[in-house]
């Protein structure tokens, strides 16, 4: 690439950096109070891994009672699995006390909205798959 040829108006390199999606800091509560470190998790103790789209979300919350539970153990067996699909056991939803029926109706809706894949087996976990929806999927 030759950068002396290279010509671009200060608003287009502007654009370049500047940030995508909204982000708010409250400059009040620096002035007023001491800033404490966030809470990290201890050796061996398990912890959920991320970043979660706040987009995915918000659009997962809206998919019935319990719905931001199972999301977040959808994210949490992501992690401690180490793959995407992942088995939503009994286990991993004993954790926050999830009956598997209503993981089951959380993650129909879920797929309706094309937010997993999911496939069921009779007596078996179902297979979850975590997906990005397209634009045609209405997310906010």
């Amino acid at each position: 690439m030759d950068l002396e040829t290279f010509t671009a108006k200060p608003g287009e390199i502007a654009e370049l950096f500047a940030v995508q999606g909204e982000r708010r800091v409250d400059r009040r509560a620096t002035k007023h109070t001491t800033m404490a470190p966030l809470p990290k998790h201890q050796p061996g103790e398990r912890f959920i891994r991320g970043p979660i789209p706040l987009a995915w979300f918000k659009a997962a919350a809206k998919c019935g009672e319990r719905a931001e539970a199972i999301s977040v153990l959808l994210w949490y067996a992501a992690g401690y699995q180490r793959r995407n699909p992942v088995k939503l056991t009994p286990a991993i939803l004993k954790e926050l006390n999830v009956h598997p029926k209503t993981a089951r109706r959380v993650l129909v809706k879920m797929a309706e909205l094309r937010l997993v894949d999911v496939v069921f087996h009779r007596g078996r976990s179902p297979l979850v798959t975590i997906t990005t929806p397209g634009p045609a999927v209405s997310m906010e």
